[in-house]
């Protein structure tokens, strides 16, 4: 199976035994105050849930890291696998679920017609309700498929092979994957693999990736109207606004690589 194939290349199955423990999807409801739409997702679209590895200091070498906004003692990875039906719309809102009932961090694999989705997400102890967590930015890989070698999928196996992550603590460790997660994401819209550790430096990269995906997302918009339009210098308008669209994205992407 492609999930176990993926546990192996990144060496964490030579580091635990595997659990592949089945998880009741009625947990997710009684742990996360779900909504109507949410128990119909988990029910019509989940095939099965495991939990695959469960990482805490009586099984691998790697201490808590607790203070007063983050309480990390461990690392579960989960395994999900979706029915074919299933969409991007629903693989958000499964995700969610998952990393809002769970409170140590949690690394989703998502395995769908042999490829796979990982998904991470950060997150801190809510203050008002100590028993309840604070979701980050949900981070989440393109599709894999592990028989198919690309040149970003490769770089984001070897960052996140086990033994070249940080084992100092749970926080340094989790955030490894998450910003390994983040840097493949971003491939997507910058076609190239790279992850910034400097917190500055990353909160501006985010930024200009942002207004790369803004501007993508006008393009789309755009070409959807040149297609509807029937008027020829309104579509020669649009196409105009397009270029200058392209225009800035190359711009921005240039200052990604400077």
């Amino acid at each position: 199976m492609a999930t176990s194939l993926f546990y192996q290349v990144i060496g964490l199955d030579s580091k635990l035994e595997a659990l592949n423990k089945k998880l009741d999807k009625k947990m997710f409801y009684d742990y996360a105050d779900l909504n109507k739409k949410e128990k119909n997702v988990i029910t019509k679209y989940i095939d099965r849930i495991e939990l695959a590895y469960l990482l805490t200091p009586s099984t691998i070498n790697i201490q808590p890291f607790i203070n007063e906004d983050i309480h990390y003692e461990g690392v579960t990875f989960i395994t999900v696998r979706l029915r074919e039906e299933a969409t991007e719309k629903q693989v958000a809102i499964v995700e969610e679920v998952i990393h809002g009932a769970l409170p140590n961090p949690v690394v989703i694999v998502f395995h769908l017609k042999e490829k796979l989705l990982v998904s991470t997400c950060m997150k801190r102890l809510n203050k008002v309700d100590k028993s309840s967590v604070v979701l980050g930015d949900i981070h989440r890989t393109s599709w894999l498929k592990l028989e198919h070698d690309t040149k970003i999928q490769n770089q984001f196996i070897k960052t996140i092979h086990v033994p070249n992550l940080n084992f100092n603590n749970f926080f340094v460790f989790y955030k490894d994957i998450d910003l390994a997660v983040e840097a493949s994401q971003n491939a997507e819209t910058i076609g190239s693999y790279h992850i910034e550790r400097d917190h500055q430096k990353h909160d501006q990269r985010q930024r200009i990736i942002q207004q790369i995906k803004d501007l993508e997302l006008e393009i789309t918009k755009l070409k959807s109207a040149i297609k509807k339009e029937s008027q020829f210098n309104k579509k020669v308008e649009l196409n105009v606004k397009i270029q200058q669209f392209k225009k800035q994205t190359d711009q921005l992407k240039e200052e990604l690589v400077l």
